[in-house]
């Protein structure tokens, strides 16, 4: 009983520690792509201050591909 006990614990360690680097590798990953969305953003709201009506147009023909594309896997 006690051998079961320790491996369960053992077990449990090892889920719990399991991700090792991999933990650290997407946590640099996500911060990384959360920092290039915030970029991304700060433009999109600088264009839209400065050019509303260019800003509008494109994400109308924006809007439009997405449509197109979805269409295009949206058959069976």
């Amino acid at each position: 009983m006690a051998v079961d006990k320790q491996l369960d614990q053992l077990s449990w360690q090892l889920q719990k520690h399991g991700s090792g680097p991999m933990a650290a590798i997407s946590n640099d990953v996500m911060s990384r792509l959360g920092s290039a969305i915030n970029v991304v953003m700060a433009s999109l709201r600088q264009a839209t201050q400065e050019q509303p009506l260019m800003t509008l147009l494109l994400a109308a023909q924006a809007g439009y591909l997405i449509a197109r594309w979805g269409r295009r896997y949206a058959h069976d």
